[in-house]
């Protein structure tokens, strides 16, 4: 009602609206406003000669996956989205190649510079939008403007590599940063296209900002089975061209390529908004309320530029992503408009597709949940991803982090070659709404056997960190050094036979008859239990807890996910 009454208050009004930066959050803005304030005249600016594109499609353009790169641009009735379309079917006016130099917030007026002539306009404006995007991070030492070593995020990037393998420039590539982009990127130059992928991060492991180290060692592992060479704990010190081609400096030696992609990372491109005035936050976004007001109240700003706040850490973080960027830009063009809708906190999540495997989390990491100061617990379970009988179920392996004083959920990670995303999003939806252990025990799932389980893993391992908080029966990380425990595998012979453990000593005594002889484990030991998944295993220590074992374990996720940690 808010919005209709604002509407009928705000239609007849000829504003002048200006948004710099035509992709996500500035379209999606302009065309809301326009859409609400038919006599408003809206002006949206923007540097690149491409426009509205998706550029999270990109690195299926360079894969192959995607044909031509057209078909980013496209609606989905297949019209590209050019300064035409948006003219006659939006109302928009979309000026390409023009680069926004000055905000003079006094006149209320940006004074822009045409990249093509040099002319200098200026647009006077009522309100302003800002959706300026983010730059990509560049280290020291690493030569700018080269054709051999560039960033990936513009459209053309993703035209220029696709065009280099077409025609076998590329053999072998360098991508410093093994974050989402760089993991996509490795896929997409070796499964189409046979080249030769190194991954180089500073961290010790991949996707650091997405995943604990024991469930990025499973997901790396995967990548080195499918022939991506990687290096973690590895910063790259420079980059050198020479005529035979490029060479990639580490602490762990030279490595030559053909071209080296630079794709650690973004940062907010705040610049305009800091040399006007307007307030930057810690991270360097611009800062905004949840109307995504900044501090002049006739800005708005939305998109990659600006710096939210994480729900569940309270603190604030820097989160490129298309999906809030679309959201961000609807609830300025709704308050433009006349409405008051609100961009409340975010949680975080995010999704990667490595080859066959899917990879998704949600709100924090271990590290990010100690630093914040939370009591942190946590559970590990592997699972099918639907009925186990229903042809062509695929493990899924979770870990959940939830605060013991409170049972609060704090984040959840996953890797499969089946369904993690939507089990991500349920969670997400219970982290936005302050949701506990005891929420996801009484979550609803849709259930057949082609879709899920008849027990949802969510339920699942919710179980699992519940059991461990009311019965006192730890699990163990699936990358914990076992030691001189005394180790009891309760997988079936030919299970432990076929997918043997590293440790030498262990004890094979099979769940079906683990009642009848458990007295062969020593009450006396350190003890440790571990099944395929982690079921087992966790009803096999408490049996031996119930006989009198002091010290009794289990390995969280089972063999499945311990044995992940290693390439085969």
């Amino acid at each position: 009602m808010d919005l209709l009454k604002g509407y009928l208050m705000n239609k007849k009004n000829a504003i002048r609206i200006v948004a710099l930066g035509a992709n996500a959050a500035g379209l999606r803005a302009a065309a809301r406003a326009k859409r609400l304030l038919p006599n408003a005249a809206v002006t949206v600016i923007d540097r690149g000669k491409f426009i509205s594109y998706g550029a999270c499609g990109m690195p299926y353009l360079v894969s192959g996956d995607i044909e031509t790169a057209d078909k980013l641009r496209e609606t989905a009735y297949g019209v590209i989205r050019d300064p035409d379309f948006f003219r006659k079917a939006k109302g928009l006016e979309v000026v390409v190649q023009t680069e926004a130099e000055r905000i003079d917030r006094e006149a209320r007026r940006v004074v822009c510079k045409s990249l093509l002539t040099g002319e200098i306009q200026e647009y006077p404006y009522d309100k302003l939008i800002l959706a300026t995007g983010a730059t990509p991070i560049v280290p020291h030492g690493i030569p700018r403007n080269s054709p051999r070593i560039s960033t990936f995020k513009i459209l053309e990037d993703a035209i220029v590599l696709r065009k280099a393998l077409q025609s076998g420039q590329i053999k072998k590539v360098g991508l410093v940063g093994a974050g989402p982009i760089g993991c996509e990127l490795a896929e997409a130059f070796t499964a189409m296209w046979g080249a030769k992928a190194i991954l180089f991060d500073a961290a010790p492991t991949i996707l650091p900002a997405m995943l604990d180290p024991e469930m990025a060692r499973a997901v790396e592992t995967y990548m080195k089975d499918e022939g991506v060479e990687i290096h973690t704990n590895c910063p790259v010190l420079g980059v050198v061209e020479s005529k035979e081609g490029v060479t990639v400096k580490t602490p762990k030696g030279d490595f030559e390529v053909d071209h080296v992609i630079i794709a650690i990372g973004v940062k907010p491109d705040s610049t305009l908004a800091a040399d006007c005035g307007l307030k930057i936050g810690k991270t360097g976004g611009i800062v905004v309320d949840e109307r995504m007001t900044t501090s002049d109240p006739n800005i708005f700003a939305a998109g990659d530029c600006v710096e939210l706040k994480h729900l569940v850490s309270g603190r604030p973080i820097i989160l490129p992503l298309g999906s809030l960027a679309n959201r961000e830009g609807r609830v300025i063009g709704s308050n433009l408009g006349g409405g008051d809708e609100r961009f409340g906190p975010v949680v975080g999540s995010a999704a990667v597709k490595v080859f066959d495997m899917n990879v998704s989390s949600t709100g924090l990491t271990t590290k990010a949940a100690e630093e914040t100061g939370f009591d942190l617990g946590v559970a590990w379970g592997s699972f099918a991803d639907r009925a186990d009988y229903y042809p062509g179920f695929e493990n899924l392996h979770l870990k959940l982090l939830y605060d013991r004083k409170t049972t609060k959920l704090l984040g959840l990670q996953g890797y499969s070659k089946g369904e993690v995303v939507k089990r991500v999003d349920v969670f997400a939806s219970l982290l936005r709404h302050g949701g506990k252990l005891e929420d996801l025990l009484d979550t609803e799932f849709a259930y057949a056997p082609p879709f899920a389980p008849a027990v949802d893993p969510l339920y699942s391992i919710a179980c699992t960190a519940r059991n461990e908080l009311l019965e006192g029966i730890q699990s163990l990380p699936p990358d914990a050094d076992l030691g001189d425990r005394f180790i009891v595998d309760v997988r079936r012979t030919k299970e432990a036979s076929d997918r043997p453990l590293p440790e030498k000593g262990t004890k094979n005594l099979p769940f079906e008859e683990f009642r009848t002889i458990c007295d062969q484990v020593p009450k006396d030991k350190d003890v440790v239990c571990i099944c395929s998944k982690g079921v087992r295993s966790s009803e096999a220590a408490r049996i031996l807890k119930e006989k009198g074992c002091a010290d009794v374990k289990y390995v969280g996720g089972g063999s499945l996910m311990k044995l992940a940690q290693k390439a085969r």
